[in-house]
Formats: structure tokens, sequence, C-alpha cells
């Protein structure tokens, strides 16, 4: 027992001096001496915990009977921590009971919202505060589900509470708070107050970090998610370059950041860059994709990833890498309506109009409440295949829809375009039920415009009955009921006098009409008279403004004399004098000299074969040769042949008596 005691004061100390390795080890050495003891099993899973080895503390809790009840918390923390959300969620809740320890309550939240029931996590958040109190990561925790439960009204006024209970006396709101606050007004619309609420996160998370020694690499890697949602904010509002820098800031420390942030900022980037450099977009959309990212991410941030890779690869024209993001898509997501519609896109893409309404259709069959969104697509599809009838048909099938203005709007236009007036009147028939009051004036206008002055003043009417100083109500009123009981017309407009009276009295009285038709029509102002200047337009409204019967004759302009380059008209005899012929064509001059004639004017420049420089046929030269008749051209030929034979023969003798000549020689002898 001395020794047992002892172990168990090394326990303590190692405990309290947060070494759990060498808990685990006197643990070891405890159960070797007390084989089962619970407290030292119970010690060593915490150990293994702390130390990250969740598998080898599962083990340990599972092969050991006696801590089934003492270590529930610990037990559900390891299924939470490898992802086995099920059976983490049965043990700390069995058969739905709510659990009762606030720990199991905030453990169960966390389960919860990591399976995306974020509703239901807040409400055991709220359990866990009310039962064990506040706190700054509670706090964190509820603002987070709240928001990611689309609650960011109720994220804000529980925020507001916060603020309060800060400035009673109450410990400063960390980092984290600040952040999920920005988060709650992002969800409502308000960027510009989230983007202080960040503003002031990212200063405080910097003084704390500061404070304990961290460098600037390591401050920007654990600023990345706050980075990352101030880049989400700039781009949403509209400042793309300050979003672009902050992402990039975030890519140059991707290796050391959490897997989600990274992957966030690159599908974020895909938004910004469009249809430009997809091969860099594809490469970081696949990042986001990994096992290690998807493990961390919620369900509506996976498929947003998978939905927009699908999309990536639907316009890069990778059809089959689309088909798998849509297989697993279909496969995790069986409720969303987003597989099916990409689905259809792809047989668009592929000229398959048929199969796409039929994937359409069958979405819009689906129980999964998809119908809106698809009957909508299969109706824009159908119009562009210029079938407006069946496009009418297909809207006509969303019943949510009917009485929203957008819808009202497509249909009676579709219905006026087919030339059905009564089937686009019968769209207004929930107009007056709405009270939406653009709407009844639409349909007002609607009905004036093709002559049903009943239904217009009814249309009026019902605005007036909403609002009885609508002046432009009161008017159509008028307008419409003159058509059909001008009685009622006169009622309506003493009405419209008494809110709107008449101008005040004006001297239109003394105006004669007749003489009115009678006068001229105004002349137009001349281009003479645009050009006087502003002494002589001043000078002609004082006569005008007098009555002057006569007006001032127009003065005209003397064009200024231009004389030769260096006369002087104050000494014209120092000049030359001009030229008395100045005035005549240079050929009628007595200096005039004719040019001679080019003489290379008719060689051609061009080709060969040109014609360009060719004699003209009627420009032949004549000779003195005399044409010979046939008798005299075959005697020529005779003579010339037999002084050819003559010519002939006699260099042949001649050759011959030369050989004679040379054989009586003797041959000389050495």
């Amino acid at each position: 027992m001395d020794s047992l005691s002892d172990l168990f004061q090394q326990l303590d100390e190692r405990i309290k001096s947060d070494d759990h390795s060498a808990a685990v080890e006197v643990c070891d050495q405890i159960l070797a001496a007390a084989p089962g003891d619970t407290d030292a099993l119970h010690v060593k899973v915490c150990s293994l915990i702390e130390l990250s080895k969740t598998e080898e503390a599962l083990q340990v809790i599972e092969s050991s009977p006696g801590l089934a009840g003492a270590c529930t918390f610990e037990h559900g923390y390891c299924l939470y921590a490898l992802h086995r959300e099920d059976e983490a969620l049965e043990l700390l809740m069995p058969g739905g009971a709510t659990p009762e320890a606030p720990r199991d309550l905030q453990l169960a939240g966390q389960i919860l919202y990591r399976k995306g029931e974020a509703a239901r996590a807040a409400d055991l958040f709220k359990a866990s505060e009310s039962a064990g109190g506040p706190s700054t990561e509670l706090s964190t925790n509820i603002l987070a589900a709240l928001v990611s439960a689309g609650a960011g009204a109720e994220a804000l006024e529980y925020a507001k509470q916060l603020s309060g209970a800060a400035s009673g006396g109450a410990d400063t709101p960390g980092f984290e708070l600040y952040y999920n606050r920005a988060c709650a007004a992002i969800s409502v619309g308000q960027l510009e107050r989230a983007q202080e609420l960040l503003g002031r996160a990212i200063e405080l998370c910097r003084e704390t970090l500061s404070a304990d020694d961290y460098s600037e690499e390591e401050i920007e890697v654990e600023l990345g998610v706050l980075t990352a949602q101030a880049a989400y904010v700039n781009q949403s509002m509209g400042d793309i370059g300050a979003a672009e820098k902050a992402y990039q800031t975030l890519f140059a420390f991707k290796t050391d950041l959490e897997p989600n942030v990274a992957a966030v900022a690159a599908n974020n980037m895909l938004q910004i860059r469009g249809q430009h450099d997809l091969f860099d977009s594809w490469k970081k959309c696949k990042s986001t994709l990994s096992s290690a990212v998807a493990k961390k991410l919620t369900p509506a941030q996976r498929l947003a990833f998978l939905s927009n890779a699908a999309l990536l690869a639907l316009h890069m024209n990778k059809p089959y890498p689309c088909k798998e993001m849509i297989a697993t898509l279909t496969a995790e997501f069986p409720d969303s309506e987003a597989p099916l519609l990409m689905r259809a896109a792809l047989l668009l893409r592929a000229k398959q109009q048929k199969q796409c309404e039929e994937v359409l259709e069958a979405a819009a069959a689906a129980p999964s409440g998809a119908s809106a969104t698809a009957l909508l697509t299969l109706a824009q599809l159908q119009l562009q295949a210029k079938d407006v009838r069946k496009a009418v048909s297909t809207l006509g099938r969303i019943g949510a829809l009917q009485n929203t203005p957008g819808m009202v709007g497509t249909l009676v236009a579709l219905h006026e375009r087919l030339g059905e007036v009564d089937q686009a009147a019968k769209c207004f028939d929930g107009a007056m039920a709405s009270g939406d009051v653009p709407l009844m004036r639409a349909s007002a206008d609607f009905f004036a415009r093709h002559g049903r002055w009943t239904q217009a003043a009814a249309a009026h009417s019902a605005i007036l009955a909403s609002n009885s100083r609508d002046l432009k109500a009161l008017a159509g009123v008028v307008i419409a009921t003159s058509y059909y009981d001008p009685a009622l017309a006169n009622e309506h407009y003493a009405r419209l006098e008494g809110l709107c009276p008449p101008p005040e009295e004006t001297g239109a009285d003394d105006i004669d009409a007749t003489q009115l038709e009678q006068m001229a029509l105004p002349k137009g102002s001349s281009r003479a008279a645009g050009a006087r200047d502003a002494s002589d337009r001043k000078r002609g409204a004082a006569e005008d403004a007098e009555g002057g019967s006569t007006r001032r004759k127009k003065r005209r302009r003397r064009k200024r004399i231009i004389y030769p380059k260096g006369f002087d008209p104050a000494n014209p005899g120092a000049f030359p004098q001009p030229d008395p012929e100045r005035w005549l064509p240079k050929r009628e001059r007595s200096t005039y000299r004719q040019r001679k004639k080019d003489k290379r004017a008719g060689i051609s420049r061009g080709p060969q074969g040109s014609a360009t420089g060719a004699a003209r046929v009627d420009m032949k030269a004549t000779t003195n040769i005399q044409t010979m008749t046939d008798a005299e051209r075959a005697k020529m030929k005779a003579d010339e042949e037999a002084k050819a034979r003559a010519e002939a023969a006699a260099s042949a003798a001649a050759a011959a008596s030369s050989r004679k000549k040379g054989k009586g020689k003797a041959k000389a002898k050495w």
C-alpha cells in the first residue's frame, strides 16, 4: 500500500506539471501493482487524450468494463475525434435524451454542429451555459451555431448581451467573439460592420500573439482564418484588388495554414478569376477536395466545394471529372438539387436537349423541394427553344412563386406575347390579396393599357385603401371611372382637388387664344445672328425692350486685303510691281514655254508580253522592199544551190591534188 501511495503521489505531481507522458508510465506501474484500478485507468485515458493518442485511449476504454459509466464523456470525445459522430451522439444522448452535465451538453452540441444540425447545436450550447454558467468558449460556440443555422439577427442580439456584460465588469471578449460577431453581421448583410469587427479581431489577435513572443510569420499563419474572412468581406463589397492581395498572402503560407482555411481561400479565388486562368484554378480546386480538408468542413462548405469543382470541370470541357463530382455529390447529398441541375447542364452542353429536360422533370418530381429551381431552369430552356406556351405551362406548376412580382410579371409578358389577354389578367388575381402596392399598381397599369377601366379603378381603389393620400392612385381612379361613370369620376376629382389644390392664378387669363393661334411662328436664329458679338446682342435687346419699330441694319464685315509677301501698302514704289499677267492662265502668258515631250513615253515598263508599249496597228513604217513571186523565189533558190555545189566541187579537187604531191617525198633518215 505504501508503494501505491507513492505512485499516486508521483502521478499527481506529473499531472500538475502537465507531463502526460510520464503520467502514462506511472499509470502503467499502478496498473501493474493493482490491475483494473479505475482511477489509474481514468487518468491514463485523459493523459492519452492530452497526448492526441485518441485510438489508444479508446482501446483502454473499450477493454476496461469498469470504465463504462465513469468515462462517458471521454469515450464520446474519442469517438468524436475519430469522426464517428453517430456513435458518439448515441452514447451521449441515448434515444435522443438531452444530457444533464454541462460538458456532455457542450460535446453533444459540438457533434451536432459538425453534422450540420446547427440549430439543435445552438440549443444544447445554451442549455450548457444555463447549467454551468457562461464562458468565453461557450459564447463563441453559441454565436457560431446561430450563424450557421441562419439566425444572424438572433446572433447579433446575443452578441449585444455579451457586450453589455463586458461593460458591466466581465472579462474582455477575445478575438474569437469578435470574429463570430463579424460572421453574424455578414449573414444579415451588414458588411461594413463586419469589416470593423474583423479589424478589431485582427488587432486583438496580433497583440495577444506578439505578447507571447510569436514571430511575424507565425502571427500571419495564426491570423489565417481572420484574413480569409476579411478578404471575403472585401470581395463581397466589390474591392476585388484587396481581396485578391489577401488571398495571395495566404497562399504564401499555404503549407503552414489550416487545410480548411487554405481550401476556403482557394475556393473564393475561383469566383474572382472566373473564366481566366482555369488551369491554375483547377489545380487549387483539387486541393480543396482532399480527405484531410473534407474532415474539417461543414456540410454546407463541402457542398459548395464539390459544386464549384463540378462547374469548373464543366467549363474546362472535362466531362469525366465532372461526372465523378456529380456522383460524389449524389452520394453525399442525396437531398440536394445541385447534382441534378449539374447533370442537366452537362447534358445540355453535350447538345442532348431531350435528356436534359427529362432530368429536370425528374428533379421537379423529387420530394426534396428542388421543384422550383428545376422548373425555372426547364422553363428557361423552353423559352430558348421559342416554345412559349410550354414555358407558360411549366411556370404555372410553381405554386410557391405564383404571387411574387417576378413570376407575375413574367407570366403576364408571356401571355401578352401569345395574345391571351384574359389569361394575363387572371395572373393579377392574387395581387389584391397580397397587399403588394407595386404589384397592384402594375395591375392597374395593365388594365388601363387594355381598356379594362372597371378593373383598373378597382386596383387603384385597393391602393387607396392602404394609403388614402396616394395622389397617383387617386388620379388613376379619376381617369378610370371617367370612362364608365362620369358622376363618380367627378366625386373622386373633388377629393383630388382637396388633396392637391390647383396652382395659383397667373396671367394666363389675359392671353387672347384667337390672337395666339393667328400669330406667325417664330423664326429660328440664323448663323449670322448667332455670330453677332455680345455688344450687338445687348444693344438689339435694349432696342426691342424700348419698343423701337426700326431695326438696326446688320453691319457687313469687310474682308481683309491680303498683300503679296514683302509688299508695303504705304510705300508701294519700294516693292517691285506685280506681274500684270498674273490673272491670266499660264498657257496664255507671254513668258510661257511649252515643255518637250518625253521620248521614253512609249517604252513599256511592264513585264514581257505586256501590251503597254506595243506599237499601234495604224502606225506601220513604209520601206522600198518589193514582194517576189513564187517563180522568182524558186529560181533564186536554184541559183544558190548550184553555186553551193560548185564551191563544194572546187574544194574537193584542191584537197585531192594536195594528197598526190605528198606521196612522192621520202622520209629523212637520222
